[in-house]
Order: C-alpha cells, then sequence, then structure tokens
C-alpha cells in the first residue's frame, strides 16, 4: 500500500484567513440529540484554508474548477527547499535553474519555506518568502503544470497588482495556497492529488491535498 501524506490544514471557525476576508463560519443544523443525526452548514469562499486557484481566479475566461478533464489536479510533484530565503525574500529563477527541473517531466512544483509553522499566528502573514516574477516564468517556460506553497498567497501580502498570479494563471497552471506539513514529504519525486470540488464557474475550491508515496 502507498504512504498517504496529508498536505491540508483543518477547515474551522476563527482559522487564519487572508486579510480582509471573513473567517468561514460552519454551523450545526442538526444534531444527534433531538434530530438523529447531524447536518453542518458550511460559510465559506473558495480560496480558505489549504485551496486551489483556478486560471478563472484572475483571468475572465480561465479554466474552472467544474472541468471534466481532472488530469491538471493529479500528478508527479516534487519539493524545492526555500527555507533559505527569509522574511518578504524573492525567491529568484535562479534557485529553480540549478534543480535541473526541466528533465524529471513534473507537473507540480512545491515550495517549501517553512512559513506554515507559523500557521495560527500574526506572523503567518508577515511578509513570507514569494516567488519572483522570473521563477514563476521560468516554470511556465518549462512545462510546470502548477505551484504548491506553504503560504497564504503566491504574491507578496501587500501586493496590489498580483504580478505572480497573472503568469502562473494566465498561462494555464494552477496554484495550491495554505500547504502544510511540507517536512514530511521526501527529496525525490511523488504523486500529489489536489482535487477540488467541482463548483459551477468555480474560481478555486477548498481540497484535501495529498501526496502519496
Amino acid at each position: 500500500m502507498p504512504q498517504l501524506i496529508d498536505l491540508t490544514h483543518t477547515l474551522e471557525n476563527d482559522m487564519p484567513v487572508f486579510p480582509g476576508d471573513a473567517s468561514p463560519k460552519f454551523t450545526l443544523v442538526m444534531a444527534h440529540p433531538g434530530d438523529g443525526a447531524q447536518v453542518t452548514r458550511m460559510n465559506l469562499t473558495t480560496h480558505h484554508g489549504t485551496h486551489i486557484d483556478c486560471p478563472l481566479h484572475f483571468i475572465d475566461g480561465g479554466a474552472t474548477t467544474d472541468t471534466d478533464d481532472l488530469s491538471p489536479f493529479y500528478g508527479k510533484a516534487i519539493v524545492i527547499d526555500c527555507r533559505n530565503f527569509g522574511r518578504g525574500e524573492e525567491i529568484p529563477k535562479s534557485h529553480f535553474v540549478k534543480q535541473n527541473l526541466e528533465k524529471q517531466q513534473l507537473k507540480w512544483v512545491i515550495l517549501y519555506t517553512g512559513w506554515y509553522l507559523h500557521w495560527g499566528t500574526q506572523k503567518y502573514f508577515d511578509h513570507f518568502p514569494v516567488l519572483s516574477t522570473g521563477a514563476a516564468e521560468y516554470l511556465r517556460d518549462i512545462g510546470i503544470g502548477g505551484i504548491g506553497l506553504d503560504v497564504i498567497s503566491i504574491d507578496a501580502i501587500d501586493s496590489t497588482d498580483f504580478p505572480v498570479h497573472k503568469v502562473v494563471l494566465g498561462s494555464g497552471m494552477y496554484v495550491i495556497e495554505n500547504l502544510t506539513n511540507i517536512h514530511l514529504l521526501p527529496k525525490q519525486p511523488f504523486t500529489l492529488a489536489a482535487f477540488p470540488l467541482r463548483i459551477t464557474h468555480g474560481d478555486g475550491s477548498p481540497i484535501r491535498a495529498v501526496a502519496i508515496l
């Protein structure tokens, strides 16, 4: 049997959300005492918790979560250690060029900044390392299908024009934000499963991101 590693934060009331977003709300509408069953109402956005950004998030007419083609959400992935980059630093193209990624036929590249260790604290939002646009363009040009991160955004927390989102999503790639447990992943490639909910015209979706070893 393969080993499964859960890379997903728990969805719950009062969880960390992007600044300005309302927190998700989970409310019991039926409970075993009195009702004999449990049902929970969820009030959340498509970008709460560990989630995937589809191209439609920033690109009018871009791909959505309700596609019949599930192949973008499943495939060969590798972790790139980015822990040497500190607060607010850009991760440059050169950091990826030296990894020889173009020879590995990858679908996903996962950036390991270690910032997920600050989940639940104010530091999680405090100018985490970010991907440079040059690095994003390089990953696009070598045919990577998506980029996963253990931070809340692929752009800087105070960005107003979101250049990296636009490079990545504008090329038809996908983004996963708010991954966790990256320290459990191997250095060698593995399989990533990151399926979204099938939402009509969905610009994104919470996911259960799982590494399959």
